[in-house]
């Protein structure tokens, strides 16, 4: 295959829409992509990046994207736009210990987002009585039955 012919099928990749809510997910999935398609150059992957993500969030890294440096360019904008849009650790300690509610999510996908939240920096016995205590009363009482 030649080099122009390599050129062409890279135009056919395509990024999906940022991710905001969870930046370190979107950038597993856009590696996943770059090595489908065999990208490995350090400015391809970050060009890529420039062109799938809207100009209101390239606003936050505009530092980066108007003086890119010279070694590192895809890492230093990945690293830096997980920096900028993942909550801190206090907020999201917060928002498992207040915010969150069972509402119509099923038990199992609120006890899979206080993990996320959780990020293994509590302890699982306190998650397990955290998440029991937002489910309704007939069912905690019947997963309580259960445990013991």
């Amino acid at each position: 295959m030649s080099e122009e012919q390599k050129e062409v099928s890279r135009v056919t990749l395509k990024l999906p829409p940022f991710w905001k809510m969870n930046p370190t997910v979107w950038f597993t999935q856009v590696e996943s992509q770059f090595i489908i398609a065999n990208i490995t150059a350090d400015v391809t992957k970050y060009h890529y990046v420039i062109a799938a993500i809207d100009s209101n969030i390239l606003s936050e890294v505009s530092d980066i994207i108007l003086k890119p440096p010279t070694v590192g360019m895809y890492s230093t904008l990945k690293n830096q736009l997980i920096s900028r849009f993942t909550e801190s650790q206090e907020k999201r300690v917060n928002k498992l210990l207040h915010d969150l509610e069972l509402g119509d999510k099923r038990p199992s996908q609120l006890l899979r987002e206080m993990s996320d939240l959780a990020q293994d920096k509590i302890a699982d016995s306190l998650l397990k009585t955290l998440w029991l205590q937002r489910l309704p009363k007939n069912i905690q009482a019947i997963l309580i039955v259960r445990t013991l």
